[in-house]
């Protein structure tokens, strides 16, 4: 570092200065001198043919092959590289690897079928032991004769036809019944609505007034007019229907009162 000052006045000398502005061409200003450096210290043109420079793509980056996982990937890489790898081998490498690489093949294919079959095999004993826990067992223990069994599977058949029959006609009982329970509650409120009629019509005709339209018409009671359809059903109801009829004898009463 202590020697840049010295190094500095060799260099930048006024002789020296003046000698490389008159050799460049810069003073006095020489236009052929300037032009023949350029040449000199220019860089080398092509000596060839001159065409239009074409742009270079860049190579795209070789996808790794990823650890295959599946019996369907390995079959997969073992085709894409039986087509590759064998061009850089010899004849008898080559044929090596085309023996290794038609076995490896064959012995992939055995190992799917096995898998495919076990795979079969486990639905099959999934599916019998769903059936045989969906078996009717007619007795627990003792012997059975063939027709006893029938005769079992006669009498269970039979049962769960009267429990279904009985089953059907019980929704059927009830459903009648909630009928019967909403068309004499509509009969009661018809009842109602006609004393009231005729209680404001009788009151209109003591003080003299015009009856309005509305209050001409009868309201009509549709458990009367309906009753026979459900006489047949009360009586099959017997028992079953008694308490009903009472509380809505009661109700109906109450209504009337009022």
């Amino acid at each position: 570092m202590g020697d840049f000052p010295q190094i500095r006045e060799q260099t930048f000398k006024e002789s020296t200065i003046i000698s490389a502005f008159r050799k460049a061409g810069i003073w006095p200003i020489s236009c052929n001198t300037a032009l023949e450096k350029v040449r000199i210290y220019s860089q080398p043109t092509p000596t060839g043919p001159i065409g239009p420079i074409e742009p270079t793509t860049p190579s795209l980056l070789q996808v790794i092959t990823p650890i295959p996982t599946t019996a369907q990937a390995v079959e997969q890489g073992l085709q894409r590289w039986s087509r590759r790898v064998p061009e850089a081998f010899s004849s008898p490498s080559r044929q090596s690897y085309s023996n290794w690489a038609t076995g490896a093949a064959q012995v992939l294919a055995a190992g799917q079928l096995q898998e495919l079959d076990l795979r079969a095999i486990r639905q099959q004993v999934k599916n019998s032991k769903k059936k045989r826990g969906g078996r009717r067992r007619l007795q627990v223990g003792g012997e059975l004769r063939a027709s006893e069994a029938h005769e079992l599977i006669a009498q269970k058949a039979e049962l769960q036809a009267q429990k279904l029959a009985a089953a059907k006609a019980r929704k059927e009982s009830q459903a009648l019944n909630q009928a019967r329970k909403q068309l004499h509650r509509a009969g009661i409120e018809a009842r109602k609505a006609e004393r009231l009629r005729k209680k404001s019509v009788a009151q209109l005709t003591k003080l003299g007034l015009p009856i309005p339209p509305e209050l001409e018409d009868p309201i009509t009671d549709p458990e009367a007019s309906s009753g026979s359809e459900y006489e047949s059903a009360s009586e099959g109801g017997g028992r079953g229907g008694g308490c009903g009829s009472g509380r809505e004898s009661a109700l109906e009463s109450e209504s009337e009162w009022e």
